[in-house]
């Protein structure tokens, strides 16, 4: 499941992610998350994993497709999780957006959160 949010005064954009993802998930939030890029220059990410088990290869393909078309307005992003994969996902992120991308383990929401809005 993925989920907006709330999009703040600093242009952060939060998303929580939680269970599995699939490619439904993705076309569920593509068409928002669209039209919030195109009402914005540039957006910052606060993306909170919450007991993610993973990501199914058209889920994946969908992100790196949205993600390579986006990633000129992506702005710093944190990623807040508690798995080791995640924090490995969040290097490889790196490689693809133009902006900082960073992996918080969960107990540093806060500190991930100030990151972001600054």
């Amino acid at each position: 499941m993925l989920r907006l949010d709330n999009l703040n005064q600093n242009q952060v954009l939060t998303i929580t992610a939680k269970g599995t993802l699939t490619q439904q998930d993705y076309e569920d939030v593509m068409p928002s998350l669209e039209s919030i890029l195109e009402q914005h220059s540039k957006l910052r990410f606060y993306i909170k994993l919450e007991d993610c088990s993973g990501i199914r290869p058209g889920a994946l393909w969908e992100d790196l497709k949205f993600d390579m078309k986006h990633r000129s307005k992506f702005g710093r992003t944190a990623v807040v999780g508690d798995k080791k994969w995640e924090e490995w996902g969040t290097k490889l992120a790196q490689w693809i957006v133009k902006d900082e991308v960073k992996f918080f383990h969960a107990d540093q929401r806060d500190e991930a959160w100030e990151w972001v809005n600054h």
